[in-house]
């Protein structure tokens, strides 16, 4: 009659410590494709915005509004998904907190009343650039090059680009986003497949 294989101690505590691992690692990659996703939408929703603002200026209220609109329920759905998929409760916070951004970019549009259409779409996205920089000081440099990158790229647009300012800030503003979210994408597949 064989006997049963012996494990020893340590060599189970260090199976279990691989485990806990990879399962780590599997969280890190799942949390990181949503923060992809949420980034990249909101890329393609400025892009969009700032499109359809250069396309038909007298609608550009109605354009933002619908974007911000879509973005939060967007937002949202994705937040839903993530927790029906896992199974966890839907953590608000970071829907909390964009609708906060939102809110307090909006203050500061309606404060501003001698600024000129031009310089309010230069506003936003210098802000949100601003919090990728404070997102990039606790997760990398990558997020603070580009928070500074953008921002200068929006004011050389603003000073030099004439009547193709919008579809600038399409690009850079939009393409800034969608630029995080792919690199947030590929961190999380390089930590889901370190060995």
């Amino acid at each position: 009659m064989a006997s049963e294989p012996h494990i020893a101690p340590q060599d189970a505590a260090a199976s279990l410590s691989d485990v806990e691992v990879i399962e780590r690692r599997t969280r890190e990659a799942v949390r990181y494709a949503y923060a992809s996703t949420f980034q990249i939408m909101w890329g393609t929703l400025v892009a969009i915005g700032y499109i359809a603002e250069y396309i038909s200026p007298k609608t550009d209220l109605y354009s933002w509004i619908a974007v911000l609109v879509v973005g939060i329920i967007g937002g949202i759905t994705i937040r839903r998904s993530r927790a029906n998929r896992s199974g966890r409760p839907v953590d608000w916070r970071v829907v909390y907190g964009q609708i906060a951004l939102v809110a307090f970019g909006f203050l500061w549009t309606t404060l501003l009343t001698d600024a000129t259409p031009r310089q309010i779409n230069a506003l936003w996205p210098t802000f949100y650039m601003f919090t990728m920089v404070l997102f990039g000081i606790w997760v990398g440099r990558f997020f603070v090059g580009l928070g500074l990158v953008v921002t200068a790229l929006v004011a050389v647009g603003y000073l030099w680009a004439g009547d193709w300012f919008l579809p600038w800030m399409a690009v850079v503003a939009g393409g800034g986003c969608i630029a995080s979210g792919l690199y947030l994408r590929r961190i999380g597949l390089q930590n889901q497949t370190l060995p």
